[in-house]
């Protein structure tokens, strides 16, 4: 990976859309910044490593802060209900839509601590239940609270977390099961 190719993405995460990257991107670029560091241990060209890694440290801090805000923003405007105007969400790699997982998360328990205060403690032991449920419809795969990826099939039985339960249920699509202890 060499400059001219970081400076494109840098170039590219200016717009509102999150540009498609490398799963390994991040990993990349901490292992060129590695090889430059052993090898200007052994090299004359000293000042020249240095600068090349000091490059590629500005160029990874501005690709990290490019995108880190317009997730951020995305999860901003799930939470309230808005159009955030990025698009490319599907460019996210797997430690990004964590980070917009979690930050959704937060940002949700604040916000319903504001407006609810104290009842959302009790409501928020509640929400961590799981429900065993049965599967009344194929269902499309999609990630729970829990952060598991379900693919749900009509017949299923399966063990939700509660909110994603409430959901399906709501929409009659599955059914609780009674479960005696």
């Amino acid at each position: 990976m060499d400059i001219e190719e970081l400076l494109i993405i840098v170039e590219k995460s200016r717009g509102s859309k999150i540009q498609k990257i490398d799963p390994d991107f991040y990993e990349m670029l901490r292992n060129r910044i590695k090889e430059l560091e052993e090898l200007r241990k052994e090299s004359e060209e000293v000042e020249r490593i240095n600068d090349e890694i000091r490059t590629i440290r500005k160029i990874q801090r501005r690709i990290f802060e490019a995108r880190v805000s317009k997730i951020v923003r995305a999860a901003w405007a799930e939470v309230c209900e808005t159009e955030s105007g990025i698009e490319g969400m599907e460019n996210l790699i797997d430690k990004e839509r964590e980070l917009f997982r979690k930050v959704a998360e937060v940002l949700r328990e604040f916000r319903q601590w504001v407006f609810e205060g104290e009842a959302f403690r009790e409501e928020k032991n509640e929400e961590r239940r799981n429900f065993v449920v049965r599967v009344k419809q194929d269902i499309p795969e999609f990630e729970g609270v829990d952060g598991k990826t379900y693919k749900l099939r009509k017949g299923d039985v399966v063990t939700l977390p509660s909110l994603n339960a409430n959901v399906l249920v709501k929409s009659d699509a599955v059914e609780v099961i009674e479960v005696k202890r």
